[in-house]
Protein backbone atom coordinates (compact mmCIF):
# COMPACT_ATOMS: atom_id res chain seq x y z
CA UNK A 1 0.00 0.00 0.00
CA UNK A 2 1.22 3.49 -0.84
CA UNK A 3 0.37 6.45 1.35
CA UNK A 4 0.70 10.03 0.16
CA UNK A 5 0.37 13.06 2.40
CA UNK A 6 -1.02 16.41 1.27
CA UNK A 7 0.34 19.69 2.56
CA UNK A 8 -2.18 19.18 5.33
CA UNK A 9 -0.62 16.39 7.47
CA UNK A 10 -4.05 15.20 8.53
CA UNK A 11 -5.11 14.25 4.95
CA UNK A 12 -3.86 10.90 3.63
CA UNK A 13 -4.23 9.13 0.32
CA UNK A 14 -3.80 5.40 -0.15
CA UNK A 15 -3.74 2.96 -3.03
CA UNK A 16 -4.15 -0.77 -3.33
CA UNK A 17 -4.63 -2.35 -6.75
CA UNK A 18 -7.65 -4.46 -5.76
CA UNK A 19 -9.27 -1.67 -3.74
CA UNK A 20 -12.51 -0.61 -5.49
CA UNK A 21 -12.02 2.90 -4.09
CA UNK A 22 -8.58 3.30 -5.67
CA UNK A 23 -10.01 4.65 -8.93
CA UNK A 24 -12.26 7.02 -7.02
CA UNK A 25 -9.26 8.40 -5.13
CA UNK A 26 -7.40 9.01 -8.38
CA UNK A 27 -10.44 10.58 -10.07
CA UNK A 28 -11.11 12.72 -6.98
CA UNK A 29 -7.63 14.22 -7.10
CA UNK A 30 -7.90 14.68 -10.89
CA UNK A 31 -11.32 16.36 -10.88
CA UNK A 32 -10.48 18.68 -7.97
CA UNK A 33 -7.22 19.70 -9.67
CA UNK A 34 -5.10 18.55 -6.75
CA UNK A 35 -2.22 18.03 -9.15
CA UNK A 36 0.71 17.99 -6.69
CA UNK A 37 -0.92 15.21 -4.68
CA UNK A 38 -1.96 13.38 -7.85
CA UNK A 39 1.53 13.56 -9.35
CA UNK A 40 3.07 12.36 -6.10
CA UNK A 41 0.66 9.44 -5.92
CA UNK A 42 1.32 8.46 -9.54
CA UNK A 43 5.06 8.64 -8.93
CA UNK A 44 4.77 6.05 -6.17
CA UNK A 45 2.82 3.54 -8.27
CA UNK A 46 4.15 0.81 -10.53
CA UNK A 47 3.61 1.37 -14.25
CA UNK A 48 1.40 -1.74 -14.38
CA UNK A 49 -0.82 -0.37 -11.61
CA UNK A 50 -1.15 3.00 -13.32
CA UNK A 51 -2.24 1.14 -16.47
CA UNK A 52 -4.74 -0.88 -14.43
CA UNK A 53 -6.29 2.32 -13.08
CA UNK A 54 -6.38 3.96 -16.54
CA UNK A 55 -8.29 1.03 -18.02
CA UNK A 56 -11.09 1.51 -15.49
CA UNK A 57 -11.66 5.20 -16.23
CA UNK A 58 -13.72 6.78 -18.98
CA UNK A 59 -11.67 7.94 -21.95
CA UNK A 60 -11.65 11.65 -21.11
CA UNK A 61 -10.37 10.97 -17.60
CA UNK A 62 -7.91 8.38 -18.88
CA UNK A 63 -6.44 10.84 -21.38
CA UNK A 64 -6.10 13.61 -18.81
CA UNK A 65 -4.47 11.30 -16.28
CA UNK A 66 -2.14 9.84 -18.91
CA UNK A 67 -0.92 13.29 -19.90
CA UNK A 68 0.00 13.99 -16.26
CA UNK A 69 2.77 11.41 -16.60
CA UNK A 70 6.31 12.27 -17.75
CA UNK A 71 7.06 11.23 -21.34
CA UNK A 72 9.23 8.27 -20.28
CA UNK A 73 6.50 6.83 -18.04
CA UNK A 74 3.83 7.33 -20.69
CA UNK A 75 5.64 4.84 -22.90
CA UNK A 76 6.06 2.30 -20.12
CA UNK A 77 2.39 2.62 -19.15
CA UNK A 78 1.29 2.32 -22.80
CA UNK A 79 3.02 -1.05 -23.05
CA UNK A 80 1.02 -2.31 -20.04
CA UNK A 81 -2.39 -1.41 -21.53
CA UNK A 82 -4.64 -3.83 -23.39
CA UNK A 83 -4.25 -3.42 -27.16
CA UNK A 84 -7.68 -1.85 -27.91
CA UNK A 85 -7.24 0.79 -25.20
CA UNK A 86 -3.62 1.42 -26.16
CA UNK A 87 -4.67 1.89 -29.79
CA UNK A 88 -7.41 4.35 -28.86
CA UNK A 89 -5.08 6.34 -26.61
CA UNK A 90 -2.34 6.52 -29.25
CA UNK A 91 -4.81 7.78 -31.84
CA UNK A 92 -5.77 10.64 -29.52
CA UNK A 93 -2.16 11.90 -29.32
CA UNK A 94 -0.50 14.19 -31.83
CA UNK A 95 2.55 12.88 -33.76
CA UNK A 96 4.76 15.23 -31.74
CA UNK A 97 3.41 13.88 -28.44
CA UNK A 98 4.06 10.33 -29.62
CA UNK A 99 7.57 11.30 -30.77
CA UNK A 100 8.32 12.73 -27.31
CA UNK A 101 7.24 9.43 -25.75
CA UNK A 102 9.18 7.27 -28.21
CA UNK A 103 12.33 9.35 -27.82
CA UNK A 104 12.44 8.62 -24.07
CA UNK A 105 12.13 4.83 -24.41
CA UNK A 106 14.73 2.13 -24.83
CA UNK A 107 14.86 1.00 -28.43
CA UNK A 108 12.78 -2.18 -28.04
CA UNK A 109 10.00 -0.35 -26.18
CA UNK A 110 10.10 2.46 -28.75
CA UNK A 111 9.68 -0.04 -31.59
CA UNK A 112 6.78 -1.74 -29.79
CA UNK A 113 4.96 1.58 -29.54
CA UNK A 114 5.64 2.44 -33.18
CA UNK A 115 4.20 -0.90 -34.32
CA UNK A 116 0.80 0.09 -32.94
CA UNK A 117 0.63 3.33 -34.92
CA UNK A 118 -1.15 3.70 -38.28
CA UNK A 119 1.33 3.74 -41.17
CA UNK A 120 0.76 7.40 -42.01
CA UNK A 121 1.23 8.46 -38.39
CA UNK A 122 4.33 6.33 -37.81
CA UNK A 123 6.10 7.93 -40.75
CA UNK A 124 5.47 11.41 -39.35
CA UNK A 125 6.57 10.34 -35.86
CA UNK A 126 9.82 8.85 -37.19
CA UNK A 127 10.59 12.10 -39.02
CA UNK A 128 10.36 13.97 -35.69
CA UNK A 129 12.87 11.73 -33.91
CA UNK A 130 16.58 12.56 -33.53
CA UNK A 131 18.79 10.87 -36.13
CA UNK A 132 20.19 8.17 -33.81
CA UNK A 133 16.77 7.21 -32.42
CA UNK A 134 15.33 7.23 -35.93
CA UNK A 135 17.94 4.78 -37.17
CA UNK A 136 17.48 2.40 -34.23
CA UNK A 137 13.69 2.34 -34.43
CA UNK A 138 13.68 1.99 -38.22
CA UNK A 139 16.11 -0.95 -37.98
CA UNK A 140 14.02 -2.76 -35.35
CA UNK A 141 10.81 -2.20 -37.33
CA UNK A 142 12.46 -3.69 -40.42
CA UNK A 143 12.75 -7.14 -38.84
CA UNK A 144 9.85 -9.59 -39.27
CA UNK A 145 7.41 -9.72 -36.39
CA UNK A 146 8.02 -12.43 -33.78
CA UNK A 147 11.73 -12.75 -34.57
CA UNK A 148 14.76 -12.09 -32.38
CA UNK A 149 15.42 -8.89 -34.34
CA UNK A 150 12.01 -7.46 -33.47
CA UNK A 151 12.48 -8.51 -29.84
CA UNK A 152 15.98 -7.17 -29.18
CA UNK A 153 17.15 -3.81 -27.87
CA UNK A 154 20.01 -1.79 -29.30
CA UNK A 155 21.41 -0.63 -25.95
CA UNK A 156 24.22 -2.89 -24.72
CA UNK A 157 27.78 -2.75 -23.37
CA UNK A 158 30.42 -3.97 -25.80
CA UNK A 159 34.24 -4.00 -25.66
CA UNK A 160 36.97 -4.99 -28.10
CA UNK A 161 38.77 -8.26 -27.43
CA UNK A 162 42.09 -6.43 -27.87
CA UNK A 163 41.31 -3.87 -25.15
CA UNK A 164 42.68 -3.99 -21.62
CA UNK A 165 40.39 -4.26 -18.61
CA UNK A 166 41.08 -0.61 -17.80
CA UNK A 167 40.04 0.51 -21.29
CA UNK A 168 36.97 -1.73 -21.17
CA UNK A 169 35.75 -0.27 -17.89
CA UNK A 170 36.00 3.23 -19.35
CA UNK A 171 33.90 2.11 -22.33
CA UNK A 172 31.30 0.58 -20.04
CA UNK A 173 30.98 3.77 -18.02
CA UNK A 174 30.10 5.60 -21.23
CA UNK A 175 27.61 2.87 -22.19
CA UNK A 176 25.69 3.15 -18.92
CA UNK A 177 24.25 6.49 -20.06
CA UNK A 178 22.01 4.47 -22.40
CA UNK A 179 21.89 0.94 -20.92
CA UNK A 180 21.33 1.01 -17.18
CA UNK A 181 20.91 -2.72 -16.56
CA UNK A 182 24.33 -4.03 -17.50
CA UNK A 183 25.16 -7.44 -16.03
CA UNK A 184 27.02 -8.87 -18.98
CA UNK A 185 29.62 -7.20 -21.17
CA UNK A 186 29.85 -8.48 -24.75
CA UNK A 187 33.16 -8.95 -26.53
CA UNK A 188 33.62 -8.27 -30.26
CA UNK A 189 36.51 -8.08 -32.69
CA UNK A 190 37.51 -5.08 -34.79
CA UNK A 191 34.74 -5.90 -37.30
CA UNK A 192 32.07 -6.09 -34.61
CA UNK A 193 31.72 -9.88 -34.74
CA UNK A 194 30.63 -11.49 -31.49
CA UNK A 195 33.44 -13.36 -29.71
CA UNK A 196 32.07 -13.97 -26.23
CA UNK A 197 31.11 -12.27 -23.00
CA UNK A 198 32.40 -11.30 -19.57
CA UNK A 199 30.44 -11.05 -16.36
CA UNK A 200 30.60 -7.54 -14.91
CA UNK A 201 31.88 -8.90 -11.58
CA UNK A 202 34.74 -10.78 -13.24
CA UNK A 203 35.70 -7.72 -15.25
CA UNK A 204 35.91 -5.52 -12.16
CA UNK A 205 38.03 -8.08 -10.24
CA UNK A 206 40.50 -8.63 -13.10
CA UNK A 207 43.84 -6.86 -13.31
CA UNK A 208 43.59 -3.54 -15.14
CA UNK A 209 46.32 -4.56 -17.61
CA UNK A 210 44.75 -7.89 -18.54
CA UNK A 211 43.63 -8.22 -22.15
CA UNK A 212 39.91 -8.80 -22.56
CA UNK A 213 40.56 -11.79 -24.83
CA UNK A 214 42.17 -13.70 -21.94
CA UNK A 215 39.12 -13.51 -19.67
CA UNK A 216 36.41 -13.83 -22.34
CA UNK A 217 33.85 -16.61 -21.82
CA UNK A 218 31.73 -18.31 -24.48
CA UNK A 219 28.89 -20.01 -22.57
CA UNK A 220 26.24 -17.61 -23.85
CA UNK A 221 25.17 -18.59 -27.34
CA UNK A 222 24.63 -15.84 -29.92
CA UNK A 223 21.10 -15.79 -31.35
CA UNK A 224 20.63 -15.18 -35.09
CA UNK A 225 18.51 -12.11 -35.77
CA UNK A 226 15.94 -14.15 -37.74
CA UNK A 227 15.29 -16.74 -34.98
CA UNK A 228 11.61 -17.19 -34.09
CA UNK A 229 10.75 -15.75 -30.71
CA UNK A 230 9.40 -19.07 -29.42
CA UNK A 231 12.78 -20.63 -30.12
CA UNK A 232 14.48 -17.70 -28.38
CA UNK A 233 12.29 -18.29 -25.33
CA UNK A 234 13.25 -21.97 -25.35
CA UNK A 235 16.95 -21.04 -25.43
CA UNK A 236 16.55 -18.72 -22.44
CA UNK A 237 14.59 -21.21 -20.36
CA UNK A 238 16.86 -24.12 -21.30
CA UNK A 239 20.12 -22.35 -20.40
CA UNK A 240 18.83 -19.85 -17.78
CA UNK A 241 20.21 -16.82 -19.62
CA UNK A 242 19.68 -13.35 -18.17
CA UNK A 243 20.56 -11.79 -21.51
CA UNK A 244 21.90 -12.98 -24.84
CA UNK A 245 23.57 -11.32 -27.85
CA UNK A 246 21.80 -11.10 -31.21
CA UNK A 247 23.91 -11.37 -34.36
CA UNK A 248 23.28 -10.85 -38.06
CA UNK A 249 24.17 -13.21 -40.91
CA UNK A 250 27.83 -12.15 -40.66
CA UNK A 251 28.00 -12.79 -36.88
CA UNK A 252 28.14 -9.04 -36.22
CA UNK A 253 26.46 -8.21 -32.91
CA UNK A 254 23.44 -6.00 -33.53
CA UNK A 255 21.58 -6.10 -30.21
CA UNK A 256 20.71 -8.06 -27.09
CA UNK A 257 17.66 -9.74 -25.65
CA UNK A 258 16.98 -9.67 -21.91
CA UNK A 259 15.14 -12.08 -19.65
CA UNK A 260 12.32 -9.61 -18.92
CA UNK A 261 11.51 -9.47 -22.63
CA UNK A 262 11.43 -13.27 -22.70
CA UNK A 263 9.12 -13.35 -19.70
CA UNK A 264 6.63 -11.26 -21.69
CA UNK A 265 7.01 -13.59 -24.67
CA UNK A 266 6.35 -16.68 -22.53
CA UNK A 267 3.30 -15.03 -20.98
CA UNK A 268 1.92 -13.95 -24.36
CA UNK A 269 2.53 -17.34 -25.98
CA UNK A 270 0.93 -19.18 -23.05
CA UNK A 271 -2.09 -16.86 -23.11
CA UNK A 272 -2.48 -17.28 -26.86
CA UNK A 273 -2.26 -21.06 -26.62
CA UNK A 274 -4.84 -21.21 -23.82
CA UNK A 275 -7.25 -18.97 -25.74
CA UNK A 276 -6.76 -20.76 -29.05
CA UNK A 277 -7.30 -24.17 -27.48
CA UNK A 278 -10.73 -22.82 -26.52
CA UNK A 279 -11.38 -21.51 -30.02
CA UNK A 280 -10.83 -17.88 -29.04
CA UNK A 281 -8.63 -15.38 -30.87
CA UNK A 282 -5.20 -15.19 -29.26
CA UNK A 283 -5.39 -11.40 -28.83
CA UNK A 284 -8.88 -11.19 -27.31
CA UNK A 285 -9.25 -9.49 -23.93
CA UNK A 286 -12.16 -8.18 -21.89
CA UNK A 287 -11.48 -4.81 -23.53
CA UNK A 288 -11.85 -6.15 -27.07
CA UNK A 289 -14.89 -4.94 -29.08
CA UNK A 290 -17.87 -7.26 -28.54
CA UNK A 291 -18.97 -7.50 -32.19
CA UNK A 292 -15.54 -8.38 -33.62
CA UNK A 293 -14.91 -10.87 -30.79
CA UNK A 294 -18.28 -12.52 -31.38
CA UNK A 295 -17.59 -12.86 -35.11
CA UNK A 296 -14.19 -14.46 -34.48
CA UNK A 297 -15.70 -16.91 -32.01
CA UNK A 298 -18.51 -17.75 -34.41
CA UNK A 299 -16.02 -18.82 -37.04
CA UNK A 300 -14.68 -21.49 -34.70
CA UNK A 301 -18.15 -22.42 -33.49
CA UNK A 302 -19.25 -22.93 -37.11
CA UNK A 303 -16.41 -25.38 -37.66
CA UNK A 304 -17.42 -27.21 -34.49
CA UNK A 305 -21.00 -27.34 -35.72
CA UNK A 306 -19.88 -29.09 -38.90
CA UNK A 307 -17.94 -31.68 -36.92
CA UNK A 308 -20.95 -32.19 -34.64
CA UNK A 309 -23.00 -33.09 -37.73
CA UNK A 310 -20.30 -35.61 -38.65
CA UNK A 311 -20.58 -37.29 -35.25
CA UNK A 312 -24.37 -37.17 -35.52
CA UNK A 313 -24.26 -38.91 -38.90
CA UNK A 314 -22.34 -41.78 -37.31
CA UNK A 315 -25.07 -42.18 -34.70
CA UNK A 316 -27.74 -42.18 -37.42
CA UNK A 317 -26.11 -45.26 -38.96
CA UNK A 318 -27.11 -47.20 -35.86
CA UNK A 319 -30.66 -45.84 -35.54
CA UNK A 320 -32.22 -49.29 -35.77
CA UNK A 321 -29.99 -50.64 -33.01
CA UNK A 322 -30.85 -47.70 -30.72
CA UNK A 323 -34.58 -48.21 -31.38
CA UNK A 324 -34.32 -51.78 -30.20
CA UNK A 325 -32.16 -51.00 -27.13
CA UNK A 326 -33.20 -47.50 -26.10
CA UNK A 327 -30.84 -47.37 -23.09
CA UNK A 328 -27.92 -47.12 -25.53
CA UNK A 329 -28.91 -43.50 -26.22
CA UNK A 330 -28.38 -42.54 -22.60
CA UNK A 331 -25.00 -44.29 -22.39
CA UNK A 332 -23.46 -42.88 -25.61
CA UNK A 333 -22.44 -39.51 -24.10
CA UNK A 334 -20.47 -41.34 -21.40
CA UNK A 335 -18.21 -43.10 -23.91
CA UNK A 336 -17.69 -40.02 -26.09
CA UNK A 337 -17.29 -37.64 -23.13
CA UNK A 338 -14.68 -39.76 -21.35
CA UNK A 339 -12.75 -40.15 -24.58
CA UNK A 340 -12.80 -36.39 -25.10
CA UNK A 341 -11.58 -35.72 -21.56
CA UNK A 342 -8.78 -38.26 -21.89
CA UNK A 343 -7.71 -36.72 -25.20
CA UNK A 344 -7.68 -33.23 -23.65
CA UNK A 345 -5.33 -34.43 -20.90
CA UNK A 346 -2.97 -35.95 -23.45
CA UNK A 347 -3.12 -32.87 -25.70
CA UNK A 348 -2.28 -30.55 -22.80
CA UNK A 349 0.89 -32.52 -22.03
CA UNK A 350 1.94 -32.90 -25.67
CA UNK A 351 1.32 -29.26 -26.66
CA UNK A 352 3.20 -28.05 -23.59
CA UNK A 353 6.21 -30.20 -24.48
CA UNK A 354 6.09 -29.01 -28.09
CA UNK A 355 6.00 -25.38 -26.89
CA UNK A 356 9.03 -25.95 -24.66
CA UNK A 357 10.94 -27.64 -27.46
CA UNK A 358 11.10 -30.94 -25.57
CA UNK A 359 9.21 -32.96 -28.16
CA UNK A 360 9.54 -33.11 -31.93
CA UNK A 361 8.00 -35.28 -34.69
CA UNK A 362 10.96 -37.66 -34.35
CA UNK A 363 9.78 -38.43 -30.82
CA UNK A 364 6.31 -39.42 -32.03
CA UNK A 365 6.63 -43.25 -31.65
CA UNK A 366 7.88 -43.06 -28.06
CA UNK A 367 5.25 -40.47 -27.09
CA UNK A 368 2.45 -42.52 -28.66
CA UNK A 369 3.66 -45.65 -26.85
CA UNK A 370 3.77 -43.87 -23.49
CA UNK A 371 0.36 -42.25 -23.86
CA UNK A 372 -1.09 -45.44 -25.36
CA UNK A 373 -0.05 -47.44 -22.29
CA UNK A 374 -1.48 -44.74 -20.05
CA UNK A 375 -4.70 -44.63 -22.09
CA UNK A 376 -5.06 -48.41 -21.82
CA UNK A 377 -4.56 -48.29 -18.05
CA UNK A 378 -7.10 -45.50 -17.61
CA UNK A 379 -9.47 -47.23 -20.01
CA UNK A 380 -9.34 -50.45 -17.98
CA UNK A 381 -9.96 -48.61 -14.71
CA UNK A 382 -12.73 -46.34 -16.00
CA UNK A 383 -14.19 -49.02 -18.27
CA UNK A 384 -14.65 -51.58 -15.50
CA UNK A 385 -15.98 -48.90 -13.15
CA UNK A 386 -18.55 -47.85 -15.79
CA UNK A 387 -19.42 -51.46 -16.59
CA UNK A 388 -20.01 -52.22 -12.91
CA UNK A 389 -22.21 -49.15 -12.55
CA UNK A 390 -24.26 -50.12 -15.64
CA UNK A 391 -24.65 -53.73 -14.43
CA UNK A 392 -25.84 -52.63 -10.97
CA UNK A 393 -28.52 -50.40 -12.45
CA UNK A 394 -29.63 -52.50 -15.45
CA UNK A 395 -28.68 -56.06 -14.38
CA UNK A 396 -27.58 -56.65 -17.97
CA UNK A 397 -24.14 -58.26 -18.05
CA UNK A 398 -23.77 -58.05 -21.83
CA UNK A 399 -24.53 -54.31 -21.84
CA UNK A 400 -21.98 -53.81 -19.09
CA UNK A 401 -19.43 -55.71 -21.14
CA UNK A 402 -20.17 -53.67 -24.26
CA UNK A 403 -19.68 -50.32 -22.57
CA UNK A 404 -16.54 -51.58 -20.78
CA UNK A 405 -14.95 -52.66 -24.08
CA UNK A 406 -16.01 -49.43 -25.80
CA UNK A 407 -14.53 -47.32 -23.01
CA UNK A 408 -11.20 -49.13 -23.16
CA UNK A 409 -11.05 -48.80 -26.95
CA UNK A 410 -12.00 -45.13 -27.05
CA UNK A 411 -9.62 -44.06 -24.31
CA UNK A 412 -6.79 -45.82 -26.13
CA UNK A 413 -7.85 -44.06 -29.34
CA UNK A 414 -8.06 -40.76 -27.45
CA UNK A 415 -4.51 -41.11 -26.11
CA UNK A 416 -3.16 -41.95 -29.55
CA UNK A 417 -5.00 -39.11 -31.29
CA UNK A 418 -4.14 -36.61 -28.55
CA UNK A 419 -0.46 -37.42 -29.08
CA UNK A 420 -0.22 -37.84 -32.83
CA UNK A 421 -2.45 -35.02 -34.11
CA UNK A 422 -0.60 -32.10 -32.42
CA UNK A 423 2.75 -33.46 -33.63
CA UNK A 424 1.49 -34.02 -37.16
CA UNK A 425 0.04 -30.49 -37.29
CA UNK A 426 3.33 -29.08 -36.00
CA UNK A 427 5.22 -30.92 -38.72
CA UNK A 428 3.04 -29.28 -41.37
CA UNK A 429 3.59 -25.83 -39.88
CA UNK A 430 0.16 -25.54 -38.22
CA UNK A 431 -0.04 -24.30 -34.64
CA UNK A 432 -1.10 -27.37 -32.56
CA UNK A 433 -2.78 -25.17 -29.96
CA UNK A 434 -5.13 -23.75 -32.59
CA UNK A 435 -6.22 -26.80 -34.55
CA UNK A 436 -5.62 -29.86 -32.36
CA UNK A 437 -8.75 -29.61 -30.25
CA UNK A 438 -11.27 -29.74 -33.08
CA UNK A 439 -9.58 -32.66 -34.85
CA UNK A 440 -9.08 -34.69 -31.67
CA UNK A 441 -12.59 -34.06 -30.35
CA UNK A 442 -14.14 -35.09 -33.67
CA UNK A 443 -11.95 -38.19 -33.76
CA UNK A 444 -12.88 -39.33 -30.24
CA UNK A 445 -16.60 -38.61 -30.73
CA UNK A 446 -16.78 -40.53 -34.00
CA UNK A 447 -14.66 -43.43 -32.75
CA UNK A 448 -16.50 -43.50 -29.41
CA UNK A 449 -19.92 -43.75 -31.04
CA UNK A 450 -18.64 -46.19 -33.62
CA UNK A 451 -17.05 -48.55 -31.10
CA UNK A 452 -19.96 -48.47 -28.63
CA UNK A 453 -22.80 -48.75 -31.12
CA UNK A 454 -20.84 -51.13 -33.35
CA UNK A 455 -20.28 -53.53 -30.45
CA UNK A 456 -23.91 -53.11 -29.44
CA UNK A 457 -25.05 -54.11 -32.93
CA UNK A 458 -22.84 -57.21 -32.83
CA UNK A 459 -24.22 -58.17 -29.44
CA UNK A 460 -27.81 -57.14 -30.27
CA UNK A 461 -29.37 -60.64 -29.90
CA UNK A 462 -28.03 -60.92 -26.33
CA UNK A 463 -28.83 -57.28 -25.46
CA UNK A 464 -32.51 -57.82 -26.33
CA UNK A 465 -32.85 -60.77 -24.00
Amino acid sequence: MTQIQDKEPSEEYSFRRDDPEAGNQIVGLLETNQHPQLDQLLEELYDADVAYILQHLDFEQMERLFLRLPAERRGLVLLELDDPIKQELLESLTPRQVAEIVQEQESDAAADIMEDLPEETSGEVISLLPQEDRQEVTELLSYPENTAGALMMKEFAVVLETSTVKQAIKSIRRATSEADDIYTVYVVDAEGKYKGHIGLDRLILASSRTRIKKITETEILPIPVTTDREEVAQIFTRYNFLSAPVVDANDVMVGRITADAILEVVEEEASEDILRMGGVSGDETLSSPVISSAMKRNLWLSVNLLTAFLASSVVSLFGETIEKVVILASLMPIVAGMGGNAASQTMAVIIRNIALGELSPSGLPRAILREGVMGSMNGLIQGFATGLFVFLFTHKLVLAGVITAAMIANMLIAATAGTAIPLILKRFGIDPAVASSIFVTTFTDVCGFMSFLGLARLMLPWLMN
